[in-house]
């Protein structure tokens, strides 16, 4: 019979490269781990950036320019009405908290910039009674229209990835947005459009 004795674990090791070379050590993984979970943060924070920024569709807001909306006596009210003027449409509701912020700083700029083609307009995505009531409350000066929430789904083309509240364009005499901003405009930001 023949016979043979198992290999030596130690030689037979001697030929292989040591596990540990193989795998990596556990620190080296964890760090490879890090790595790529790092770039991958950056990459989706860098796209979430780019989408707020520059997400927005060109030409989607021609939708908005040619469209109508109600006035808070219901009558029908395009907004090619201020066309040629530098127009800030706001979308906006009195259940949201940073919209009811930023209006009387509306207010403030219809009034300093009117004069040099400023025109505010507000888009409620709201009920009419209780935007009535904080027109008055706040004592707003330019033209408030009632929007449906459909416009929510729009606007997320137009630089508004989320679709959220408050929303902000400033679009100039050419029809070429100057401004985009999602959350709360001030009167800072504007006051440098005039300046």
């Amino acid at each position: 019979m023949n016979s043979s004795s198992p290999p030596d674990p130690a030689a037979r090791n001697a030929d292989l490269p040591h596990k540990a070379d193989r795998e990596g050590s556990p620190t080296r993984r964890a760090l490879i781990f890090a790595s790529a979970g790092l770039a991958a943060c950056a990459a989706g924070g860098l796209g979430g950036w780019w989408w707020l920024n520059h997400g927005a569709v060109p030409g989607e807001e021609a939708k908005l320019l040619a469209a109508s909306f109600e006035d808070l006596t219901g009558t029908p009210t395009p907004l090619s009405t201020w066309r040629g003027k530098t127009r800030l449409i706001n979308f906006w509701a009195t259940w949201c908290a940073p919209c009811r912020e930023e209006m009387p700083e509306f207010v403030t700029a219809q009034t300093r910039y009117a004069a040099r083609g400023l025109q505010i307009i507000g888009i409620a995505i709201d009920r009419k009674a209780p935007v009535e009531r904080f027109v008055r409350e706040i004592g707003v000066n330019y033209p408030i229209l009632i929007g449906d929430p459909a416009w929510l789904e729009e606007v997320k083309t137009m630089g508004n990835p989320q679709g959220v509240l408050p929303f902000s364009m400033v679009i100039g005499p050419d029809d070429r947005v100057m401004l985009r901003r999602v959350g709360i405009l001030k009167l800072s930001e504007i006051s440098a459009i005039f300046a």
